[in-house]
């Protein structure tokens, strides 16, 4: 009963170049992933997140999200701490999703 055999040199060359070439798409894989990670650690401080807030339209959880590149739960922290400050209120909305709006203390000083 015979076996598989030896393979030729070409062969067995040809195995671990593709052997290699897959384990370097998953190494590759694993480091963007990681890179995605730390992209999103980044947080952004109050001036920031109000400098893009007097840009948009319609200020709700999930834009600001996307605009500042962070995760809708931390865009919610972040205009839930910024009305307790009062820099920001509630404009409208319904079932949680609500759209705020930018206070301008200017006017509201004079």
């Amino acid at each position: 009963m015979g076996g598989a055999g030896k393979k030729s040199v070409g062969a067995e060359a040809k195995r671990q170049a593709r052997e290699q070439e897959q384990e370097a798409r998953k190494d590759k894989g694993k480091k963007e992933k990681g890179e995605e990670r730390q992209k999103g650690a980044v947080l952004a401080d109050d001036k920031q997140v109000i400098s893009t807030i007097s840009s948009m339209k319609a200020v709700t959880a999930q834009g600001l999200a996307r605009s500042i590149g962070v995760k809708v739960s931390v865009a919610y922290a972040m205009l839930r701490r910024l009305e307790a400050q009062g820099s920001i209120r509630k404009f409208g909305g319904y079932s949680g999703h609500y759209v705020y709006q930018l206070i301008d203390n200017e006017a509201t000083s004079r």
